[in-house]
């Protein structure tokens, strides 16, 4: 059965053993840097930071995750954020939000913590057909679209840290099919969905890589174009941006 500590304990085995992984990282790190909104005296935080891979590219962000290590500044729990309020300028979320069991929560927590105009910015799945059909084949996380999503609800207990929830698809869900209202609290600066074959074909963190490093530039050009030709069909990823009001 899955479990945070054990799916964190393989991707870290598999992050340290496979450059093409490392480079793939550090460009979804580089998509998010873009997005960082710069509002002086208040940081910027990863919640579900894992290996703490992006202080290679985001150096001075606040790391987050179950348990503290090397690379992990403090345990955070994204339903009940330490953070007072109105002190983050950006919150910034890597395959974490096709986690959340009660979105609602977790934007409302994040929503107290952010200052005004301060972004939550993530990297998620996208169901374009081909990959979702590759995700529904070779990952072991489920879909999700027949999992009714408590998009409103909210626990009578906030869910605790060792709880372990997947549906990849809360975030097309969310966010493409608009199954999710987040507009009284956050402006929806950009959804932009994109081609990934470079980390499909990857291997990812369960399956060894069928395309070697070197042509890393290559397979990036290929799911630029195929990101041009059509989003429905090839989309992989989505890189959301949401702003608070």
């Amino acid at each position: 059965m899955l479990n945070h500590k054990n799916l964190d304990k393989k991707n870290r085995k598999a992050y340290k053993e496979k450059s093409l992984l490392r480079l793939i990282y550090r460009n979804y790190y580089k998509q998010i840097l873009n997005q960082i909104t710069i509002i002086n005296k208040y940081p910027n935080i990863e919640i579900g930071s894992g290996g703490g891979n992006i202080k290679e590219v985001i150096p001075n962000c606040i790391t987050t995750d179950q348990f503290i290590d090397d690379k992990i500044d403090q345990v955070e729990n994204i339903y009940n954020l330490s953070f007072e309020n109105n002190s983050i300028s950006n919150i910034i979320l890597l395959d974490v939000f096709h986690h959340l069991e009660f979105p609602r929560l977790a934007i409302n927590e994040m929503n107290r913590v952010l200052v005004k105009n301060g972004r939550i910015i993530m990297i998620e799945p996208a169901m374009g057909f081909i990959p979702k059909i590759i995700f529904k084949i070779f990952h072991e996380e489920p879909l999700g679209f027949d999992i009714k999503i408590k998009w409103d609800q909210l626990p009578e207990k906030t869910p605790d840290l060792n709880e372990y929830f997947a549906a990849q698809s809360i975030p097309w869900r969310a966010f493409i099919n608009k199954e999710f209202d987040i507009n009284d609290s956050f402006n929806t600066k950009l959804v932009k969905l994109f081609s990934d074959f470079s980390y499909l074909a990857s291997g990812g963190y369960s399956y060894p890589s069928f395309y070697p490093k070197l042509i890393y530039p290559l397979i990036k050009q290929i799911d630029n174009f195929l990101s041009i030709l059509s989003k429905k069909i090839f989309s992989a990823r989505m890189l959301v941006v949401l702003e608070k009001k």
